[in-house]
């Protein structure tokens, strides 16, 4: 019996020093598949899909164990959005698929019908009262094709843009050649028509007719949450951990964003951050967890929170931001690092050490997620965003089964690590 004792000795202290809730990404698919699922219509407005998935963010809250700062974990706030209800474009009686050869501007106002076209190339634009004329010849109510293939005039292009979706001559309607389908975005302000934005290789033969069916709903005061909770520690300075839980939501049905990397990777990890804590002893530093909404149409939540906070931001020993963490094949971009230099080298330190990921990238304070408002607020705030190859973002594609995960473990155990040097240094002062 004794010679076995040093042996079960050692596996007490590697079960041990090991953080225990980032082993198993078994939970982590769980949440994304969960979160990324059409029962969320993309976790925007599109249905409420935002309520439905912040219900759900509450009751793993609840789960786990965590406290409010209130009477419950959201807390609610309102701003203006452009909803696209519904969603059907045919060219030449032939329906384009969602987000494979057309996206929606989301500015984009209501509009049915079957048009036949005038189409404004290049050289018509360099021609504008042959441009007029052709308009002027269309009809009442005209819808435009713009084609700048070969233009190489932005600021003319721009001009004959900004003209058509104002409703210059009658205009009810554009639809823009682009070269690949854009990205989906959120839309605070709406168009007096549509913007329909066509992947040039899906209308290869030229456009003669155009069907549409475009409904919108443009929501004043949209009633909105963030989702927050936290854990006492044995002080009353905070670690938080940020995340933004929405996404674009649903450009009518079935044409929704799944929104995996963007951002479902970086509310499971703030969940699984949260999993963690919660079947520990009780921490040095309270743990605060934020899951915002809004942060697609321009860092709402955040925004809002950082106004109107639960608690003194003073409190705040450190805000670390989670956004698109489901990569990680060539590292991590670490965002805030020239502004918190103590951070970043700790976080340098730890890598070196433990050779967690591959690389570490500072990058300077950019407005590009929730980090950013408590940043601009004084409070110390640093993002990581992992790098490598995925579906992308903004896109139909961004489903979990995309994700691969490489570095979501060990950049779980140095943000546990990082924890642990800072309540080091500190106790050490």
């Amino acid at each position: 019996m004794k010679s076995i004792k040093p042996f079960i000795a050692l596996a007490f202290l590697v079960l041990f020093a090991i953080p225990s809730g980032g082993q198993d990404t078994r939970y982590v698919r769980k949440q994304l598949n969960r979160l990324c699922s059409p029962e969320f219509h993309g976790r925007a407005y599109y249905k409420r899909g935002d309520s439905i998935a912040s219900e759900y963010l509450a009751g793993e809250f609840r789960r786990l164990g965590l406290k409010s700062f209130g009477t419950g974990y959201f807390q609610d706030y309102s701003f203006n959005v452009n909803s696209l209800e519904e969603v059907s474009v045919q060219v030449n009686d032939r329906p384009l698929e969602f987000g494979a050869e057309f996206m929606m501007h989301p500015a984009s106002g209501s509009l049915s019908g079957n048009f036949e076209p005038v189409t404004v190339d290049a050289a018509m634009m360099r021609s504008p009262p042959r441009m007029f004329r052709e308009l002027s010849e269309a009809g009442e109510h005209p819808l435009v094709v713009l084609d700048s293939l070969g233009l190489g005039n932005p600021d003319l292009y721009r001009f004959v843009k900004e003209f058509a979706l104002g409703g210059g001559m009658g205009i009810c309607g554009v639809v823009e050649i682009c070269p690949g389908v854009p990205i989906g975005r959120v839309g605070r302000s709406v168009y007096g028509g549509p913007l329909v934005q066509v992947d040039r290789e899906a209308v290869k033969g030229g456009i003669g007719r155009v069907g549409l069916t475009v409904r919108n709903r443009y929501m004043e005061h949209y009633p909105t949450r963030n989702v927050i909770g936290y854990f006492p520690g044995r002080s009353d300075k905070m670690i938080v951990f940020t995340a933004h839980y929405d996404m674009i939501g649903s450009f009518g049905e079935g044409n929704y964003f799944p929104g995996a990397s963007d951002n479902a990777s970086g509310t499971a990890m703030v969940l699984d951050l949260a999993r963690h804590y919660s079947g520990g002893k009780k921490p040095y530093y309270s743990v605060a967890f934020m899951l915002f909404s809004g942060e697609e149409a321009g860092l709402m939540g955040s925004e809002y929170y950082t106004g109107h906070p639960l608690f003194p931001l003073e409190q705040i020993r450190l805000v670390i931001n989670l956004d698109m963490v489901g990569t990680g094949q060539e590292g991590v971009n670490l965002f805030n690092a020239p502004e918190r230099p103590l951070e970043a080298a700790i976080v340098h330190k730890i890598n070196e050490e433990k050779n967690y990921l591959k690389d570490i990238f500072e990058v300077e304070a950019k407005a590009n997620s929730d980090h950013y408002p408590f940043h601009e607020k004084g409070v110390p705030a640093i993002f990581f965003l992992t790098r490598g190859r995925s579906a992308g973002a903004h896109n139909i594609y961004d489903t979990p089964d995309k994700l691969p995960l490489y570095g979501y473990e060990n950049l779980f155990r140095l943000i546990l690590h990082l924890t642990a040097e800072l309540e080091k240094q500190e106790m050490a002062e």
